[in-house]
Order: structure tokens, then sequence, then C-alpha cells
């Protein structure tokens, strides 16, 4: 999805799987692709996504996002290489809210629980 974002919609270099967070240090969501500047979120839903209790976890997902004043957009199987694609993300960029850091309700500051959580995993 990342090629799709930079190669096909010319869009700048996007962060790929990287934790979001609330200014309280609570996860938002690891998106496929975050457009920090912008604060876009972008999500490709595969086969597994359908899956109803994963659906809604994917919705519930979705919302924090947006609840925190960040652009949502999905892509499904068989829209990566769509042309239209490629024009629904420059729409969803054009429309995001460009917020300077101090007016954002989110972070990538990593808190100190998450940096603790990794610690851990990598000692195991």
């Amino acid at each position: 999805m990342c090629q799709c974002w930079c190669l096909d919609a010319g869009l700048p270099e996007p962060m790929c799987n990287v934790p979001v967070f609330d200014l309280g240090g609570n996860l938002l969501g690891i998106p496929d692709l975050f457009d920090p500047d912008a604060g876009v979120v972008g999500e490709y839903q595969g086969a597994v996504h359908r899956d109803l209790a994963q659906h809604r976890r994917d919705v519930e997902r979705a919302e924090r996002f947006r609840s925190h004043g960040l652009e949502y957009f999905e892509v499904v199987g068989g829209q990566l290489y769509d042309v239209a694609t490629a024009t629904r993300m420059r729409q969803v960029r054009a429309r995001a809210p460009f917020l300077a850091p101090a007016d954002r309700a989110w972070t990538l500051e990593v808190p100190g629980w998450w940096q603790e959580q990794a610690r851990r995993a990598r000692a195991s």
C-alpha cells in the first residue's frame, strides 16, 4: 500500500506500521500507512478482515483514529492497482487536517509501558 501511496498517488513517503497513541499514552492503533504531517491513516483490509469479530475490531480502531482528528481510509483486495485508489488517496490527504503538533490529539511519542512491553518481547 505504501508503494501505491508514493508511486501511483505521488504522495510523500509515509510511515508504515508505526504505533500511534493518544495524549494519555493509550494505543490508538498501528496503521498500515501513516502520514503524520497530514494526519492520515490508511489500512489494507484483506480477507482476514471479513471475519465478524475482526471487522468489529477494525471499525472500533477506525473510530479511535477519527475521534482523535485523524483522516482514515481503507483499501481492500483488488484496489491497490486501481487508478481510482491513487486518486482517492490524494483526495483523502487533501481533506486531512494538517494540524501543528501542539494541536494534535495523538502522538508518536512512545509511552513507558510500550517501551517496557517491547523490552520484554525482545528478552523472551
